[in-house]
């Protein structure tokens, strides 16, 4: 699979496992579309301003608590005042190390988040201009994670819809900066692609394998039509919101010496 990132020369990625088009369908089109009564239906993505200055303050400091925590657990030395978007120094490139962090940087239940959750939920619902909640009717978990790609590793996953695992139908998704994140190494989509029908996309039938690393979403393996990758680029306080049904991924770190950090999170429709 080759992408072209903007920007950047071609980058390939080989996918093991068999693959198919998808049947001739628009998966959203049966499902609850959360983009729908906003201006960027057709898009499938905004950038937004976020939180309030003290909130976000607070929700920062209380990310570096928890980074703080995670390496403390895994054994791994962290100054109380270490910059997160070094954190591939902090864990000197050691994959185990990397590892360690990532297991528990993930599917964080979200009484352990930094701030009242509902300020995002109402936040979110502002965006959608409909009530969401940040928790899935299809399996009752109530999470959030952060996604920690470092620079010119192999960390991110590959293109891929989220909705092809049937627990994040119905959904819309944030991605908030952490530190690292810009025109280099910031989540990667296709614009409009949420409205493509499954028979454009081709994709692995089962979880995607890249290299020795197993993925729990089905990838992107050709695709019917362009696959015009943008990077929003959200700044400081701002947050992305995007559909998962939309094609995304992919988003290698092109940066020297800086780890992207990002919120990851989840809501549906609160009735």
């Amino acid at each position: 699979m080759k992408i072209q990132y903007p920007h950047h020369r071609p980058v390939s990625y080989e996918v093991a496992g068999a693959r198919r088009f998808g049947p001739d369908e628009v998966l959203l089109a049966g499902h609850d579309d959360l983009t729908q009564t906003t201006d960027w239906a057709e898009t499938g993505y905004q950038v937004a301003p976020f939180l309030s200055n003290d909130a976000f303050q607070t929700f920062m400091s209380g990310v570096q608590a928890l980074f703080q925590s995670f390496f403390q657990k895994a054994g791994i030395s962290m100054p109380e005042e270490a910059a997160l978007d070094q954190y591939h120094q902090l864990t000197h490139f050691d994959d185990v190390q990397h590892l360690a962090i990532v297991n528990q940087a993930k599917l964080l239940e979200n009484k352990k988040f930094p701030i009242p959750v509902r300020l995002l939920e109402e936040r979110v619902s502002e965006l959608c201009r409909v009530p969401v909640k940040a928790h899935n009717p299809h399996n009752n978990e109530q999470v959030f994670h952060f996604r920690i790609i470092r620079p010119q590793r192999n960390d991110n996953n590959p293109l891929h819809r989220d909705v092809w695992l049937p627990e994040y139908h119905d959904a819309i998704n944030i991605y908030v900066p952490v530190c690292g994140s810009n025109t280099l190494s910031s989540l990667t989509l296709v614009p409009g692609s949420h409205q493509w029908r499954e028979a454009m996309v081709e994709r692995t039938i089962q979880g995607a394998k890249v290299g020795e690393v197993q993925f729990n979403v089905p990838a992107v393996t050709d695709a019917r039509a362009s696959l015009e990758l943008i990077r929003p680029d959200p700044k400081t306080n701002e947050v992305l919101v995007f559909s998962p049904y939309l094609v995304h991924g992919g988003a290698i770190n092109f940066n020297e010496d800086v780890t992207r950090i990002s919120l990851e999170m989840r809501f549906w429709r609160s009735f």
